[in-house]
């Protein structure tokens, strides 16, 4: 398995009034999105631009501040073609993202500048490429088995229009978890392009999405424009999604089967009681939907949960077992 690293989306917003998105709305071809029953909020989108990686989202109110958002797929931008499966790596092309996103912005007549738009999210993305679709669902059920804490929460698929069995194929093949500053996914891109854009590859690709929001943004960054947030973001993909994967559990290389991880914890130096208590949440975990069900069957405290993951740890081994394979 081999890992793709970048960035796969990012958001750029620019305060408004309700009378330049009336303007915007009325000299472009717009699609409404949605209103409210007395019209006091509406959501415009500008689409034409949608096919090589950017949508321009107008946020109109009449009780609140409105917005423009430019939603920005960098590589179908840079590719001037949707590029689903190609990641932005390279700071260098920053400056080249930025004159594109100025001569549509020009076409659509938003004349604010690029320079004054904040960063307001920024997906940081990992494509893991599997041998077989088979290991993408693997992986993907590894992820559900996770164990996270407060304040995130798992966040179900919606975003389905057409019909409840699209809705829970989407479900099926996607996990995620969110709090006020962030939202981590992992889904399985290859049905997600099939399904939903008629696009059939022959890679398994798992990917994950590390969302972060402008308040995580602004903590992770010490630049203030956007240009240097997204390049310094880059830079540190690496040690952010990391740092994420290690509190998920979910930084281990390789996936053993349960003999093998029994057999290791058999063979470690912890005392015959810790090797019980590991041994028993390892058969447990495989058992039940998450380590967070393991825990609450046999009756552990979250601090012993902690305390006995961190000699999980110390052996190198995921109580969290590869259910396909054998030793």
């Amino acid at each position: 398995m081999h890992v793709k690293k970048g960035i796969h989306t990012f958001s750029l917003t620019h305060q408004s009034s309700y009378t330049e998105i009336q303007n915007l709305s009325v000299n472009r071809l717009c699609y409404q999105k949605s209103h409210d029953k007395y019209y006091l909020n509406s959501v415009y989108w500008i689409t034409e631009f949608k096919d090589i990686g950017v949508e321009i989202h107008l946020y109109q109110s009449l009780v609140h501040t409105s917005w423009i958002k430019l939603i920005v797929n960098p590589s179908s931008l840079l590719a001037g073609a949707y590029c689903p499966t190609t990641l932005f790596a390279d700071p260098t092309r920053i400056p080249d993202i930025k004159k594109r996103l100025r001569k549509m912005l020009d076409e659509c007549g938003i004349d604010h500048r690029l320079k004054t738009f904040k960063l307001s999210r920024v997906d940081l993305t990992e494509d893991w490429y599997c041998d077989s679709g088979d290991e993408v669902m693997m992986r993907l059920g590894i992820f559900r088995k996770t164990y996270y804490k407060s304040p995130y929460k798992e966040i179900p698929f919606k975003s389905y229009d057409e019909n409840e069995e699209r809705l829970k194929g989407a479900n099926e093949h996607s996990w995620t978890i969110s709090c006020n500053s962030c939202a981590f996914s992992v889904y399985d891109k290859t049905y997600e392009l099939e399904k939903r854009h008629g696009i059939l590859i022959k890679d398994g690709i798992l990917r994950t999405e590390l969302r972060l929001e402008r308040a995580r943004i602004r903590k992770l960054t010490r630049c203030k424009d956007w240009m240097g947030q997204l390049s310094e973001l880059l830079s540190r993909q690496d040690g952010v999604m990391g740092v994420f994967l290690h509190r998920l559990y979910q930084d281990f290389e390789e996936l053993l089967p349960l003999d093998a991880v029994l057999d290791r914890i058999g063979s470690s130096r912890f005392h015959e009681k810790t090797k019980k208590q590991m041994m028993q949440l390892v058969k447990k975990t495989s058992d039940c939907e998450s380590l967070a069900a393991a825990r609450k069957r046999l009756r552990m405290k979250h601090k012993e949960l902690i305390k006995l993951l961190s000699k999980f740890r110390k052996i190198n081994v995921n109580p969290i077992v590869n259910p396909d394979r054998r030793v």
